[in-house]
Order: C-alpha cells, then sequence, then structure tokens
C-alpha cells in the first residue's frame, strides 16, 4: 500500500492543480470565478470536433444535462469520466474493498489524490473508447487519435474549472455546469421560436399562440402540460428539500442549554441523482460500443452479450438513437406520462432501479465524505455539543445520533430517486431529473451565499465554524 501511496502521489503532483488562496475569497470575487468560469464553460460547448463531421443519432441525447456536455464539441462526454471516476472509488471505499479510514485527514488527502488520478484515466479512456465505439462513424487512426486527444483536453479543462470554482468560487463546477445545462434547455424548450421540420414552433409557449389547445399535448414536442409538469416538480422539490428532522443536543459550556441539530431529510441532496445517471450513461456508452462492434461478428456470445445490454434503433424524424431492448431500454430516461400506460412493466422497472441505486449511492456517498455518525460526532464534540443525559464521549454521541443519520440517509435517498423517476414521468422540460438536480442546485447556492455573507458580517463566526 505504501508503494501505490507513493505512485498515486507522485502522478498526482503532474497533474495541473488550481493554486489554494493564500486567504478566504470575498462573497464578491467568488461570485466573479463562478461566473467566468460559466462563461468559459459556454465557450467550450461552442468549440466544434476538429477533423469529422458530427451526424447521425446521438445516444446520450438524453443524459447531455446529467454529463453537462454538448453534441459535436469538445466537451463531448462532459463531466462524465470525472464523475465516474469518483463513482468508481466510492464504491471501493465504501465496500471496503479498499480500507481506507476517511475519518483520518491524512487518508482524507490520499483519497482526494487517488480522485484525480483516476479522473484523468477516466478522462482518456472513456473519450477513446467513445471514439473507437463509432460515435463519429469510421475514422482511420491519426484522425481517431485526434478526435480523442480533442475530446479529453475538452473533459480535463472541465476538471481544472471544477477546481477552480471549489477553492475560488461558489459551491462546485460539476453543479454549475449542471444548471447551467438544465436552464439552457429548460429555456430553450419553453421559448424557442425555431419550427421543426413539418412547421411546429419547438417552444411550449410561442406554441399556445399558434395551436391554441392543441399546445396542451403535443407528443414528442415541447408542450405546455411539461411546462405545467416542471413548475409542480420545482415545487415538490422545494418542500422535500426544506424537510429536516431536528436532534436534540445541548451545549456543554453554556449551562447545558438544549439546542436542535437539523439533518435535512434529503441528507445527501443530489449526489445520488448524479451518480445514477453518470452510471446509466456508462452503460449507454458500452452498450452502444458493444452494439456496434460486435452484433454481426457471428460470435454466439458476443451476439447475446450485445442483446442482453441493449439493442437499438435510430429514429427516422429526428436521427436520435434509442435503445429497443436488452438493459439499457429499462434505464432509459422515460418522456411523459404516456409509459405508465403504454409499457407499464419499463416504468416500474425504471422506477425501482433508480430508488434502489439512489439509496445505495447515499450510503456510500455518506461514507465517504465525511458525513456518517462518527464525523458528525467528532463536530458536534469539537463545538461543545453533547446528547442530553449523556456522558460528552465521542463513542456516546456517536451511538445516539446514528439511527438519525442512518433513517435521513435511507429515506432521503429512497425518496430523491422517487422524486426523479416521478418527474421523468411527468414530462417535465429539461427531464424531471434535470429540474430536480437544478433546484437541490440553486437551493445550496443560495445556502452558500448566505453563509458567506454572515461570514462578512460577522467575522467572528469563521473561527467558530472552523474556517479561515
Amino acid at each position: 500500500m505504501g508503494v501505490f501511496r507513493s505512485a498515486i502521489s507522485a502522478i498526482n503532483r503532474v497533474i495541473p492543480e488550481v493554486e489554494k488562496p493564500k486567504q478566504r475569497p470575498s462573497l464578491k470575487e467568488r461570485l466573479g470565478w463562478s461566473a467566468v468560469v460559466l462563461i468559459l464553460y459556454y465557450i467550450m460547448a461552442q468549440i466544434p470536433i476538429y477533423g469529422v463531421r458530427v451526424t447521425g443519432g446521438d445516444i446520450l441525447s438524453e443524459l447531455r444535462l446529467i454529463f453537462a456536455g454538448t453534441r459535436g464539441s469538445i466537451i463531448e462526454l462532459g463531466i462524465g469520466p470525472v464523475v465516474t471516476a469518483g463513482i468508481v472509488l466510492e464504491l471501493l471505499v465504501g465496500s471496503r474493498i479498499i480500507p481506507l479510514d476517511l475519518t483520518e485527514p491524512e487518508n482524507r488527502t490520499y483519497f482526494q489524490q487517488a480522485q484525480r488520478v483516476a479522473a484523468l484515466f477516466f478522462i482518456l479512456f472513456e473519450n477513446a473508447a467513445y471514439v473507437m465505439g463509432g460515435s463519429y462513424g469510421y475514422l482511420d487512426s491519426v484522425t481517431a487519435l485526434s478526435v480523442t486527444a480533442q475530446l479529453a483536453l475538452g473533459s480535463f479543462l472541465l476538471m481544472v474549472l471544477d477546481d477552480l470554482v471549489g477553492k475560488w468560487g461558489i459551491g462546485s463546477g460539476i453543479s454549475l455546469f449542471i444548471l447551467a445545462g438544465v436552464s439552457q434547455r429548460v429555456f430553450w424548450e419553453a421559448f424557442s421560436p425555431l419550427t421543426t421540420r413539418e412547421g411546429f414552433l419547438v417552444g411550449a409557449v410561442p406554441a399556445l399562440f399558434t395551436e391554441g389547445a392543441g399546445a396542451l399535448i403535443r407528443g414528442q414536442l415541447p408542450d405546455l402540460a411539461g411546462l405545467i409538469a416542471t413548475l409542480v416538480v420545482f415545487l415538490i422539490v422545494i418542500w422535500a428539500y426544506e424537510v429536516r428532522v431536528e436532534v436534540p443536543i445541548a451545549h456543554s459550556l453554556v449551562g447545558g442549554q438544549r439546542v436542535r441539530y437539523p439533518l435535512r431529510l434529503l441528507y445527501v441532496s443530489n449526489i445520488p441523482i448524479i451518480f445514477t445517471q453518470a452510471l446509466y450513461g456508462d452503460l449507454n456508452i458500452v452498450a452502444n460500443i458493444v452494439w456496434n462492434r460486435f452484433r454481426e461478428t457471428g460470435d454466439q456470445l458476443l451476439g447475446f452479450l450485445a442483446s442482453v445490454l441493449g439493442t437499438f434503433e435510430v429514429d427516422p424524424n429526428t436521427g436520435t438513437v434509442y435503445p429497443s431492448g436488452g438493459l439499457m431500454y429499462y434505464v432509459q430516461v422515460p418522456r411523459g406520462p404516456q409509459i405508465l400506460f403504454t409499457d407499464p412493466v419499463r416504468a416500474l422497472v425504471y422506477l425501482l432501479l433508480f430508488v434502489l441505486l439512489s439509496i445505495v449511492f447515499s450510503e456510500v456517498w455518506v461514507i465517504t465524505s465525511g458525513m456518517d455518525a462518527e464525523s458528525v460526532a467528532r463536530q458536534l464534540i469539537a463545538q461543545g455539543m453533547v446528547m442530553p443525559g449523556r456522558r460528552s464521549r465521542y463513542k456516546t454521541v456517536a451511538d445516539a445520533i446514528k439511527r438519525y443519520i442512518n433513517s435521513v440517509t435511507i429515506a432521503g435517498g429512497a425518496l430523491v430517486g422517487l422524486l426523479a423517476a416521478g418527474a421523468d414521468f411527468s414530462g417535465a422540460l429539461g427531464t424531471g431529473s434535470g429540474i430536480l438536480l437544478a433546484v437541490t442546485i440553486i437551493a445550496s447556492f443560495y445556502e452558500v451565499i448566505a453563509r458567506e455573507r454572515a461570514l462578512e458580517l460577522y467575522p467572528g463566526l469563521s473561527k467558530f465554524l472552523g474556517l479561515k
């Protein structure tokens, strides 16, 4: 393990990294850097891939929002490789395959270094697999290498921008990119003035003036029902985000005064949705590669594997590639409530898988992110907090708070999975999962901004909260 750690540390030193600020940036500086990163992200989304002409269907059309990628640009896969690296390491550590106690600062630093190294590996691997899998048709070796290098550079720049936002901006770059993509798509589907080949307006609101009542439900086009569903989902997620479980604690240094320690029901926020959708996207890429490469090889085993992972067809009207069978058929993001009537089995499988994976990723994230009972207990003890009527010992506090954290972790993971899947069934603009992510990201950004504002008004809070 020592040799492996040394290798990870050596590789990590070679990877370019944004320097940490020497002193805590002001709120104005944080907002400014976040705005700069957002502008750079939009610019990168408009830089086309040199050497290929992007035609045909998009196998990731329904997952672009989660990947924060743009078809035909150098950020085609967006943050997908970075998130995949996080998923792999979270699962390895959470399942104890890699025995790493993340409550120790040294191990947490090592884990962060390993994430950066793994992210670089997956950036190279996933983009190469995406190109060689036939996403741009047949390419000669030189062109394939050139396209892979461009895509890898785009993903790496997004990783650097994410690091920049984390140290100098507000929240995280990944959340900022997802929010930017969801907002752009919702605005486009609601107000786009462009028309389709058949002469229908794309935007749901403009369609109201040309189609009247026909704009309420328009099949594959954005409609007023989807816009209404978007608003309803928005309100439901806001309500769910504000539900809290209050844990009774007391100040050991202030005469045992009792207060409440709030634990949000959505304890892990939107992390399970990001990880679940990223996993679906990775499976989609693998299934498409296997289908393109091995379905007609004559090898029965490879042909069977291709059919199990997913069979694909191309929509003749839109050119979109969509799964028609196999595993990918059941994890494809549903569009609209009609799936509940036309294919209830697929809807049920999608719902159950989404909820199950959300719970799993919630459990893993709590362990690896320092949100588990033991870590929270250490923080409370350090702040002079104890459980009423119990000794002020770390073990005692951890045991008392563990049942609360376990409950909100499981219940919150299941709820966020249900909300995301239900929002997908509603036909909300920008996909239901995208809306859920956007709302939780906006809420988290608001909380960060409010905290930064409070720290500027009352500098003494920084010392109390352990911030520099």
